[in-house]
C-alpha cells in the first residue's frame, strides 16, 4: 500500500495567500481570477529531484467555492501529464541539472466538469460576494533508488492565460522536513516507495534537465 506524502500548497485565491509563495510572483498570481480564467489552457508545473517521480493520480486541482451566506462547496480533479510533445519541446528550462520537471493539466471532462462548477458558484448577480480559491495538491510519489539524508526540494510553477508564463509558486520546499513536522513518526521511505519500474522517457509527460 502506497502511503499519501502530507505535501500540499495553496495556489492561489480570490482572498487566500500561501507563505510558502515567492513575494516577486505574487503580483503575477494576482491577476488570476478563478471566476473566469481558461480551465483547460491551465497548467501546473512539479521539479523534483530525478530520481523522485510523482505517481499517476498524485497531482490534483481543488477548487472551492464559500458562499457570502455560508458553506462550503468544492470539487476535485486528478492532474494528467502532458504528453504532447510540441507543447513540452516549448517548455522554458525551469530546472537545474540533477532535477526534473512534469507538466500536468486538466482532462477536458474535468475542465469542463469544474467550469461548470465554477458557472453555478460565480455567475450571475445572485453569487456576488462569493468567495473562492484554487489549490493545488501533490501526494503521490516513489523513488528510483535509496532515499539519503538530503532535502527532498519541490519547486512548483502555474502558468494561466492571464500569466501567459510559467510563474513560481515554490521553491525548493522540503518534503522530507515537511513530512517531519506533521509526523516525526512517518516512515519516509515506505511514504515515498521504490518504483514498481522506472518510466520510460518516450512515455513520460517529463523533461529531465539538460
Amino acid at each position: 500500500m502506497r502511503i499519501a506524502l502530507p505535501a500540499k500548497f495553496l495556489v492561489f485565491g480570490l482572498l487566500a495567500g500561501c507563505g510558502h509563495v515567492p513575494l516577486a510572483s505574487l503580483p503575477k498570481l494576482a491577476k488570476v481570477d478563478i471566476r473566469t480564467t481558461n480551465l483547460a489552457e491551465l497548467r501546473a508545473g512539479i521539479s523534483l529531484p530525478a530520481d523522485i517521480r510523482t505517481l499517476p493520480g498524485g497531482v490534483s486541482m481543488t477548487l472551492v467555492a464559500i458562499p457570502k451566506d455560508g458553506g462550503r462547496h468544492e470539487r476535485q480533479a486528478v492532474l494528467e501529464e502532458v504528453r504532447d510533445a510540441v507543447e513540452l519541446a516549448k517548455l522554458p528550462v525551469l530546472t537545474s541539472p540533477g532535477r526534473r520537471f512534469t507538466l500536468f493539466k486538466l482532462s477536458a471532462a474535468d475542465a469542463a466538469r469544474l467550469g461548470a462548477f465554477r458557472e453555478e458558484m460565480f455567475a450571475g448577480p445572485q453569487n456576488s460576494g462569493n468567495r473562492g480559491s484554487l489549490s493545488l495538491g501533490a501526494n503521490k510519489a516513489c523513488r528510483l533508488g535509496e532515499l539519503t539524508g538530503k532535502p527532498i526540494a519541490m519547486s512548483g510553477y502555474l502558468r494561466t492565460t492571464e500569466t501567459q508564463d510559467y510563474v513560481l509558486l515554490m521553491r525548493d520546499f522540503d518534503l522530507r522536513e515537511a513530512v517531519r513536522e506533521i509526523d516525526p513518526k512517518i516512515d519516509l521511505a515506505t511514504a515515498i516507495p521504490p518504483c514498481d519500474e522506472p518510466p520510460l522517457a518516450k512515455l513520460s509527460g517529463s523533461r529531465a534537465a539538460p
